[in-house]
């Protein structure tokens, strides 16, 4: 057998598995695959923040494409439609905060969620919901700071592509009793946030939050396959230096 229908036949056993995966998994919604407590606490201090009648802030980054990172601005805009549920459009109490043009443009439409044509009406329409405090990571910081001294949100979620000054950012929303939750995708971030910020995503984990917000069926069923890969991995290469060390390969 060679290296290619080895290959093939991993290929094979995923999609195998994918389809037999989202059958069983179909009707069983309580089944959870993946959890992650920050993802929880992000979601219970977001609704104790709607019952008090507080403030809270999504910051999406500072761009929606760079060459170091290019999937976290993608991936802020993934976990947007999650935060704009209904009560984010009643009580108007929610601040989605960027600062890149173009960023700023797909996220209003996100939110809006009208297209068509070419040309969206609602472009022209000033939307309370969404703020460009600055259009530099700099200029930005100077402004989110200002809106969180005067507003004092409860809860702050920070997503998307950023740098180191996002711990001001954090320090300023824990300075008032506000909640912190942050998927970090850079480097700088991390080692920013790290030891400031205790429901912190970091790597992989960020690209699973539109699932962990918002489950699906493929969700879960992607999940199940990605574990179940990952034990035939372990166990064939224990298997393999098993049968090297007896000398039988």
């Amino acid at each position: 057998m060679t290296w290619s229908l080895v290959g093939w036949a991993v290929i094979l056993l995923a999609a195998v598995l994918l389809v037999l995966s989202e059958f069983l998994l179909k009707k069983r919604t309580i089944y959870q695959v993946r959890h992650q407590p920050a993802v929880d606490r992000l979601m219970i201090s977001r609704l104790t923040a709607v019952e008090r009648g507080q403030k809270r802030q999504v910051i999406l980054g500072n761009r929606l494409w760079s060459h170091s990172y290019p999937g976290l601005g993608l991936q802020a805009l993934s976990n947007l439609p999650a935060f704009m549920d209904a009560e984010a459009a009643v009580d108007g109490e929610q601040v989605v905060s960027l600062s890149d043009g173009g960023l700023f443009v797909i996220a209003r439409q996100v939110i809006q969620g009208r297209y068509q044509d070419g040309f969206s009406e609602h472009f022209l329409q000033v939307d309370q919901q969404l703020a460009l405090p600055g259009v530099t990571p700099l200029s930005f910081t100077a402004g989110i700071l200002d809106i969180m001294t005067r507003q004092k949100p409860d809860s702050l979620a920070l997503l998307g592509d950023y740098g180191s000054e996002a711990a001001l950012w954090a320090a300023s929303a824990a300075d008032h009793g506000g909640d912190v939750f942050a998927a970090a995708g850079s480097l700088e971030s991390q080692a920013a946030l790290f030891l400031s910020v205790r429901d912190l995503l970091i790597g992989e984990e960020i690209f699973l939050m539109p699932g962990l917000l918002d489950p699906a069926h493929s969700d879960r069923a992607g999940w199940l396959l990605e574990d179940i890969l990952r034990i035939i991995l372990v166990v064939s290469l224990i298997a393999g230096v098993a049968l090297k060390l007896g000398g039988l390969l």
